[in-house]
Order: C-alpha cells, then structure tokens, then sequence
C-alpha cells in the first residue's frame, strides 16, 4: 500500500470516528433510538442512524482522493473527478432514503419509488459511458435495489454489515489494484477504512447501531463499485465473492418463507445469521464468522481474477458450496448440539 492509499483509509477511518462521536449523542437527543422489539436481536435501546458517520468518513476521503487526483494530473485528471462524484450522490441519497426510515417520515412504498428512481439513473449514467445497452441498464438498476435491500436485511446483529463492509471493501481495493484502477481501488479503501473507523462503536456492546441511513448507503456504495468493476470487464464470480453469503442469506429466507405461506413483508428473525445468534453465539462471534466465510470466498476467486473464467479456475468455485451449505445448516447443528447438552444434563 502506497502513502496514497494509507492516507486515504486513515482518514476515512478518523473522519468516520470522529463523526461518530459527535453524531450519537445528536441522535439520542432527536429521539433516533431504536428500542428493542420482539423480532430484536438486541436488548437494550441503542441509537440507530448511526452510519452517517461512515457517508462522512467516506465523503472525505473521497473528495480528498479527488483533489488529489486533480493536483496530480490538472485537467486530465477531471474525468476521475465524475465517478467519486456519482459514486458520492448515490450514496448519499440512498442514505437519506434510509434516514427517513430511521426518522418514521416515509412510507414503506416511497423508499421503494425512491430506490428504483435512484438505481435508474446511476445505471442510464453508467451507460452513457460505457457500452452498455437498455437491457444492462434495467439489470444494474434491479441489481442495485435488490442489493441496498438486501444488506438492509441482514443488518440485524452488532458488526455484522460493518465487518462485511471493510471485508468487501477491502476485497475491491485489491481488485482496483490489479487491474490498475486507481479510481476503484480508492473508493473501496475510502468504504473500507469508514468501516472499519465504525467498528469500534458496533461490534461487540454497539454503542450504535447503522440504522437504515448506514445499511442503505453501504449497499448503494458497494453497488456502485460493484456495477463498474463489470463494466470493466471483471468476471462476475470476482465481483459477488464478497457478497455470497449475504445473496445468499436473504435469498434462501425469502424463498422459505413463501414456501411456508408467510408474508414475507412481515418482520421476522428468520435469517441464517439470526438463527445462529438465538442457537447461542453471540454477536461478535457470529459477525466474525460470516467475515472469516466471506475472506475464504474472496480467496477462492482469486484464480478467477488471475486467469478468468476457464475451465482450470472453475474447481474453486465448488468450494463455495461447501461454505455456503456450512453456513445453511450451522443453525440446525447448533440447535441439535444444544438439545444433547440438555438431555445429557
């Protein structure tokens, strides 16, 4: 990592704490708390909206990336400046989306208007410079929503998204990098150092939860990242790794909970990482359990980054399987393992 890129992470994770501070105690006083319920995984009442310290971390380091890209190259570097700048719009518009949901100010049918508004555009932006087509526009834009959506969803545990954000960010930072995409590489280290600059108030007893306004700005940022890395030509099996268990979560509830004739508008805690918290595990542990997953997934599409999809890197991702089934059937074990300790005593 270069004084660059060292930089850049630092101060998104400074910025971000140092918004974290200030933010909380602002929030508790506005009433954005968010009290226990019986679908919690929590038991105390814990400030919510908290990740708006991390738009600010990121903000930061990415207008610092952009100043500095400008300095370095003059003129040739403004074409640099419209991404960071999309890249910043989108998620802070996403994050008011989630703002106003953490505020109770906007119905249920609003945010979706809004989010499919909002993926709409980035996706037709995307395309004006690229060569995407009509049909590439109306997939990133379902892509988008159903992926701010879906780590909305799984924010339900101390450090769970904020450890995943710094894995995923992490993961794009190397990826921006081998394939010498500085632009890439320096919004993902701004994500990755934000989160990690929130760590510190989430994992363990949160101090603070990200609320919508953090889940729904995470999802937008890595959305962003992700749709341009494919524009670029990345393999998709690359860009996904990170969030495997994550699709794969909200995917499989939602299509048991159809299954068993339940709506699936309801609030529930049926999720595979909620059901490996209640089977005993704490928070912390079950976090950095998905973050070790998602690191051996990462890891496991690196011959795919290497030499692309051929047949010689496709044995890797058979082990995907086996992690993801590890990870389905986690819960049942847990739960079996308990009922024995029970028998037995």
């Amino acid at each position: 990592m270069d004084l660059q890129s060292l930089v850049i992470f630092v101060v998104a994770a400074v910025v971000t704490a140092v918004s974290a501070l200030i933010a909380f105690p602002l929030l508790r006083r506005a009433g954005v708390v968010d009290v226990p319920s019986h679908r919690s995984s929590h038991s105390q009442p814990t400030v919510r909206g908290g990740g708006v310290a991390i738009g600010c971390g990121i903000t930061v380091a990415a207008s610092m990336a952009m100043i500095w890209n400008v300095s370095q190259h003059g003129v040739y570097g403004i074409g640099s400046v419209m991404i960071p700048c999309g890249f910043l719009v989108l998620t802070w518009c996403y994050s008011v989306i989630g703002m106003s949901d953490d505020l109770d100010s906007l119905q249920p049918i609003g945010r979706l208007i809004g989010q499919v508004v909002l993926a709409l555009v980035f996706s037709s932006g995307i395309a004006l410079f690229s060569t995407q087509g009509i049909a590439h526009v109306l997939a990133f834009a379902v892509i988008g929503v159903t992926l701010v959506n879906a780590v909305n969803f799984v924010d339900g545990l101390n450090g769970y998204v904020t450890t995943w954000a710094a894995i995923t960010g992490g993961w794009f930072t190397f990826v921006g990098s081998w394939i010498g995409e500085n632009d890439i590489m320096f919004l993902s280290l701004a994500l990755a150092g934000s989160a990690v600059g929130f760590l510190p108030f989430n994992l363990g007893r949160a101090k603070a939860f990200l609320g919508d306004t953090g889940s729904y700005g995470i999802g937008a940022a890595v959305f962003a990242i992700a749709i341009w890395l494919f524009v670029l030509g990345v393999p998709i099996v690359v860009i996904i790794a990170p969030m495997i268990f994550v699709i794969f979560d909200v995917g499989l509830t939602l299509v048991m909970r159809l299954f068993q004739g339940e709506n699936i508008f309801l609030p529930h805690r049926q999720h595979i990482y909620q059901r490996i918290q209640q089977a005993g595990w704490s928070h912390g542990r079950v976090s950095l359990f998905h973050a070790a997953l998602s690191i051996l997934a990462c890891i496991l599409s690196i011959p795919t980054l290497i030499a692309g999809n051929t047949a010689t890197t496709y044995p890797a991702h058979v082990f995907w399987a086996g992690l993801l089934a590890l990870y389905a059937f986690l819960p049942a074990w847990l739960d079996r393992r308990a009922d024995k300790e029970v028998t037995h005593v």
